[in-house]
């Protein structure tokens, strides 16, 4: 299991001010496209910079689900490559996940 991300690794790079929140990597792009409703999960440990993008993603009709700070950042890239497996294997390239939130 990785113990770091990419997004990790972005923000350790960064300035100290920048706030770094990881999105869009559970939804592939001719998916989004459709604008059909889907769910973005996100993770950053900045409360305002998630608001942000938070905003953004319901400004393109997505519903925006906290998956938590940025240490969850591996688990939603691991969730990528998931789903690029899915789809090579026989699920398709139309595919997205969604959380039921009750």
């Amino acid at each position: 299991m990785t113990t770091t991300s990419a997004t990790q690794e972005i923000a350790a790079a960064a300035p100290e001010s920048a706030h770094v929140v990881k999105a869009f990597n559970t939804i592939f792009g001719h998916v989004l496209a459709k604008g059909t409703p889907l769910d973005a999960f996100i993770a950053g440990d900045s409360a305002g910079a998630k608001s942000t993008v938070t905003a953004f993603l319901e400004s393109m009709e997505l519903r925006a689900l906290d998956a938590g700070g940025l240490q969850v950042a591996p688990t939603l890239e691991s969730t990528g490559l998931l789903l690029m497996g899915l789809a090579r294997n026989g699920a398709c390239f139309d595919i997205s996940l969604g959380a039921a939130v009750r």
